[in-house]
């Protein structure tokens, strides 16, 4: 493969490995997959996390080239963690990890950022060429997912967009869209004002909304006003 080659010329020429960072809460399964990425000469890793926090604090503090994040995490989501991790370092590659092949998890992921999905069923050198593909800027999916489905999905069909909204956007929501000032939200969450109202625009670009009202009305569609009465 193409990239295979590239990997192998970089190494030649003595460029640096890319680092990853692996994200899963089970040890089992992230200790097996460090272990068949220690004997690759393009590939470090870096950092492992089993939990969100985990791993923003490694991104954070680390210049990682690609995660590689399970899709089913113990506090958030794999999709709010793609978006958080990209806020933070907007040039890290994401390759989501799941046992789940249903085509619109596959699709909510890709729209979250992330460039490749594979199985974790899959077998270890697939996945590394998934991982390698991601790295290139490939978009990558499983051999068994329905292609076109999914990439239908991910340019105009089934959208689900509260799950674009990072753990400190969905709170600084909720709140917004329970009539809470951001004032209020700042007190409440022990922020500056101006961070409430960063997060508000960003809350308005990734739900192409305009105002609270507008915002209401998409969390009324969306199921989510069930929990904030």
């Amino acid at each position: 493969m193409a990239y295979e080659m590239l990997a192998n010329a970089g190494m030649m020429l003595g460029v640096l490995k890319s680092q990853a960072l692996l994200v899963d809460d089970h040890p089992l399964f992230r200790s097996g997959l460090a272990a068949a990425l220690r004997s690759e000469p393009d590939i470090e890793v870096v950092g492992e996390a089993s939990t969100a926090d985990e791993a923003v604090t490694i991104i954070r503090s680390q210049p990682i080239d690609i995660a590689v994040i399970d899709l089913l995490m113990p506090t958030t989501s794999g999709i709010s963690l793609a978006s958080e991790v990209l806020d933070v370092r907007p040039t890290c590659r994401i390759l989501a990890l799941s046992v789940l092949d249903e085509p619109t998890m596959i699709a909510t992921m890709l729209r979250a950022g992330a460039t490749g999905y594979a199985l974790k069923t899959q077998p270890a050198g697939e996945i590394l060429e998934a991982l390698r593909s991601v790295l290139a800027g490939v978009r990558y999916l499983p051999p068994t997912a329905p292609a076109q489905v999914v990439m239908a999905q991910v340019n105009h069909d089934i959208e689900r967009p509260l799950q674009w909204l990072t753990r400190r956007e969905r709170e600084v929501f909720e709140l917004l869209i329970r009539g809470a000032t951001n004032d209020d939200i700042a007190t409440k969450l022990f922020i500056a004002r101006r961070t409430v109202e960063t997060h508000r625009q960003r809350i308005m670009k990734k739900l192409s909304t305009h105002s609270i009202i507008e915002m209401i009305r998409l969390a009324a569609r969306q199921g989510a006003l069930a929990n904030n009465t």
